[in-house]
């Protein structure tokens, strides 16, 4: 009974460290910004094609996209900026791309407000990299597992607590006040992270100015891909973080109208279930934490995929079905619990495979690959899904997953590699 408590303390104790506190505090912020914008064009497609899943995926696949674009190019320039600078400066311009939100919803065209939605997104694709890239300049190298974790929570459990309340201002205030309070998360991140010590990165002699030939970048950004691809644990994470997030794609666009028929609102009951799904990751994050160390990474992930199909499941009869907000509830809050561990897998093993100099590059070819699951999913289910056949779509994604946990428990018998070496 002793060792069961004796792990909690060395999640908490990570906080003693200021550096490390203030940049998961700017991380909180900075994604419930992200967030909450995303709810904002939720509630803006709702209001223009109630019931379309079809709008709701191309609305929220555009936020996709700059990630999708850029994510490699944004890699090479922060493994050489100052990587708190790079974090601060996209805060500050997000600030002022979400204060033109509420005159640009006012125009009957909404090709200005998804330019700036655009621009919102391709600030972000350099945020996300320069933030895990600055990790392990602030964290010893044996506590990256418990940071990760750490970081996870703010990431997601943060999201989802900024959505419950992002979409009950949506409700209250409507589009256009709520942007007001949306870019307030974004002065909120910069403030956390300008007191931040270290995180300059790899600075090479184009950091000091020199410029760069396209022939360059590209080099480093082919760099960064064959470093992911030569290092064997590696892409094989990259393989199941693609399906997991394709698989979250196409239960974002789907599940978010099967919420709004089977209730009624707009974006209110999506912020209460977005809550316990971020109870559910706070959970399944905790537990990971304190039971990591006895537990082998590809068990750990075997048992992640049998949970999330089995919950997905689960959900599509408590929505569609039975109709029943406690039992989507506790569905959804399953279905967080058990994605949790696999995100802290993914992101430890990539610090753990690749050099310092190269965490940004591969990191942001990280990115592409979920980018593209997230996309093509959000867009293909909107599209097949547009005439119905919405649970079944679910419970197809739920069979996957299934499947995923099957083939990844047959690979478990054989011996893991070593952490951070090919195998």
């Amino acid at each position: 009974m002793s060792r069961i408590p004796s792990k909690w303390p060395e999640l908490v104790t990570l906080f003693r460290s200021r550096n490390f506190l203030l940049l998961w505090l700017g991380q909180l912020f900075s994604q419930g910004g992200d967030r909450f914008a995303q709810l904002f064009l939720i509630a803006l497609a709702a209001s223009r094609a109630a019931g379309s899943t079809w709008g709701l995926a191309k609305v929220l696949a555009a936020t996709a996209l700059p990630a999708l674009l850029l994510n490699p190019i944004a890699g090479v320039y922060v493994d050489r900026w100052d990587r708190k600078r790079t974090m601060i400066t996209c805060d500050l311009i997000r600030v002022g791309v979400i204060l033109t939100f509420p005159a640009l919803a006012a125009l009957s065209n909404p090709l200005p407000l998804y330019g700036a939605v655009f621009l919102l997104f391709a600030v972000s694709a350099f945020f996300i990299p320069a933030r895990l890239a600055i990790i392990p300049d602030l964290v010893p190298a044996d506590r990256l597992n418990k940071a990760n974790a750490l970081f996870a929570v703010s990431g997601m459990v943060g999201s989802a607590v900024i959505i419950l309340i992002g979409s009950l201002i949506l409700e209250w205030l409507g589009l256009f006040k709520s942007a007001i309070v949306n870019a307030l998360f974004f002065v909120g991140s910069a403030a956390s992270l300008w007191p931040v010590q270290g995180g300059r990165g790899h600075r090479t002699p184009s950091a000091a100015g020199t410029p760069e030939s396209p022939r360059r970048i590209f080099h480093e950004v082919w760099e960064g891909i064959v470093a992911l691809w030569r290092h064997p644990p590696t892409h094989r994470a990259m393989a199941l973080l693609g399906l997991l997030m394709a698989g979250g794609g196409a239960t974002i666009v789907v599940g978010a109208v099967m919420i709004q028929q089977t209730w009624g609102s707009v974006t209110k009951d999506i912020g209460f279930l977005s809550l316990w799904y971020g109870i559910g990751i706070f959970a399944g994050t905790m537990a990971y934490g304190r039971w990591e160390s006895d537990l082998p990474r590809r068990a750990a992930l075997a048992l992640a995929f049998l949970g999330a199909g089995l919950s997905l499941a689960g959900w599509v009869g408590a929505v569609r079905i039975l109709a029943s907000p406690a039992a989507a509830s506790i569905a959804t809050a399953a279905l967080g619990f058990w994605s949790a561990p696999v995100g802290v897998i993914v992101n430890t093993m990539v610090h753990e495979g690749h050099p310092e100099r190269l965490h940004g590059r591969v990191f942001s070819s990280f990115g592409v690959v979920v980018n593209v699951a997230l996309v093509v999913s959000m867009l293909g289910a909107g599209w097949l899904t547009e005439a119905g056949g919405r649970g079944r779509l679910l419970v197809g994604v739920a069979g996957l997953f299934l499947l995923a946990a099957v083939a990844i428990g047959i690979g478990a018998r054989s011996p893991e590699p070593p952490s951070g070496e090919p195998g």
